[in-house]
C-alpha cells in the first residue's frame, strides 16, 4: 500500500514539473524594416537573449516589415496596449510630445556625436517626459546607441545635383509632419506613403524619389528603381526602442534589467553594422544596380532651412530658442 502511495506521489510530482509554474509573459514587437535588415536581426537577437536569460519567462515575438501597420498604427497599438514595442525614429511621437519635432529638423545637428549627446542630455529628458506621462510610453534603449544610416540620401529616378532639382520633385515621405513641412519648404511635392509600399510607388512612378538611410536604399531595393543617390545627411538618425510602460512595470526588477541590457547590446550591434557595412553595401549597389553616388553643395539647402526654422518658431510649431539650446550642446 505504501509503495503504491509513494509511486502515485512521484507521478504527481513529475506531472507538476512538466508544466511551467507560470505562463510566459508574451510581448509583441514591431518595426518597419524587412527581416533581413540588420536592425531586424538585432531585435531578433535581443528577443532570443531575453528569453534565454529569463529562463523562458519573457518571450518577445517580433513582427518585421510593417506587418503590424505603419508607424502611426504601431504607435497607436502601443498606447492601446495591443502591441508592446516599436523600434523606429523619434520623430513619429510628436502627437504626444510636440518637442520631439526638433529631432527631425534638417541641419540642426553637427554630426552623429552631437546628436547622441543630445539624446543623453537634459533637453532630451524634457522631450521624453510627456511620452511617459501622457502616453505611457517608455524609451528602453538607455545608451541611445541604435545608429541608423550611417548617413542619409535621396534615392531618385533621375539625378539630383542641386536645390533647383528638388523643385516639384514627387517625393515619398513618412508621416512625420516636421519632415513633410521641411521637404515642402525645400520645394518638393510630398506624398506620404508607408515604407513597405515605397518600392512599388517608385516603380510605378507614383513618386520619383525617397529619403532614407543609405543602407536602406539597398535593403528595401529602392536603388533597383531609383539608382541615383544624392547625399543629403539632413539629420543624424537613431532608432528609439519604445515600450508600453504598463507592460514594462509588470516585469520583475530582474527581468527589466535583463531587457534593458539586451536592448543596449543589440544597439551596439546595430551601430557596428551601420558603420561596418555601409561601404560594402554602397559597392554592392554600384556593382549590381549601377548606382551613382552624388555629392552636392548643401550650403543652399542649409540656408533654406535656416529660414524654415525661423518660420516654425514664429508659428509656435516649436518653442522659440529650443533649437538653439540643442545647437549649444557640446
Amino acid at each position: 500500500m505504501l509503495k503504491r502511495i509513494a509511486l502515485s506521489l512521484l507521478c504527481v510530482c513529475a506531472a507538476m514539473n512538466a508544466v511551467p509554474s507560470e505562463a510566459a509573459t508574451k510581448l509583441r514587437l514591431g518595426n518597419k524594416m524587412i527581416e533581413d535588415h540588420y536592425e531586424s536581426q538585432a531585435l531578433k537577437m535581443m528577443a532570443e537573449n531575453v528569453k534565454t536569460r529569463t529562463n523562458g519567462e519573457v518571450e518577445i515575438q517580433c513582427y518585421f516589415g510593417e506587418v503590424l501597420g505603419d508607424n502611426k498604427k504601431q504607435i497607436e497599438n502601443m498606447v492601446r496596449g495591443v502591441q508592446d514595442f516599436y523600434a523606429d525614429g523619434y520623430g513619429y511621437y510628436d502627437m504626444y510630445s510636440p518637442l520631439v519635432r526638433v529631432s527631425s529638423l534638417p541641419y540642426i545637428f553637427r554630426d552623429n556625436e552631437h546628436y547622441r549627446r543630445f539624446l543623453l542630455s537634459d533637453v532630451e529628458k524634457e522631450i521624453e517626459e510627456p511620452l511617459l506621462k501622457k502616453a505611457g510610453l517608455r524609451v528602453v534603449d538607455r545608451k541611445r546607441n541604435w545608429l541608423r544610416g550611417p548617413f542619409r540620401v535621396i534615392a531618385s529616378r533621375k539625378p539630383i545635383r542641386s536645390l533647383e532639382d528638388l523643385q516639384g520633385l514627387k517625393l515619398r515621405m513618412n508621416s512625420n509632419p516636421t519632415s513633410v513641412k521641411a521637404w515642402e519648404a525645400l520645394g518638393c511635392a510630398v506624398t506620404v506613403i508607408p515604407y513597405s509600399e515605397t518600392y512599388l510607388a517608385l516603380k510605378q512612378g507614383t513618386v520619383d524619389a525617397v529619403t532614407c538611410p543609405v543602407v536602406d536604399a539597398y535593403f528595401q531595393k529602392f536603388c533597383e528603381v531609383a539608382p541615383c543617390l544624392t547625399v543629403t545627411n539632413e539629420y543624424p538618425q537613431q532608432v528609439a526602442v519604445v515600450m508600453n510602460d504598463r507592460k514594462f512595470q509588470r516585469l520583475t526588477a530582474e527581468q527589466q534589467e535583463i531587457l534593458l541590457d539586451e536592448v543596449d547590446k543589440a544597439g551596439d550591434y546595430v551601430t557596428e553594422q551601420a558603420n561596418k557595412r555601409s561601404a560594402e553595401i554602397i559597392e554592392l549597389m554600384k556593382k549590381e544596380y549601377n548606382v551613382e553616388i552624388i555629392e552636392v553643395d548643401l550650403a543652399p539647402w542649409r540656408a533654406k532651412m535656416d529660414g524654415f526654422l525661423e518660420e516654425l518658431e514664429n508659428s509656435n510649431y516649436i518653442p522659440k530658442g529650443f533649437a538653439e539650446r540643442i545647437r549649444a550642446i557640446q
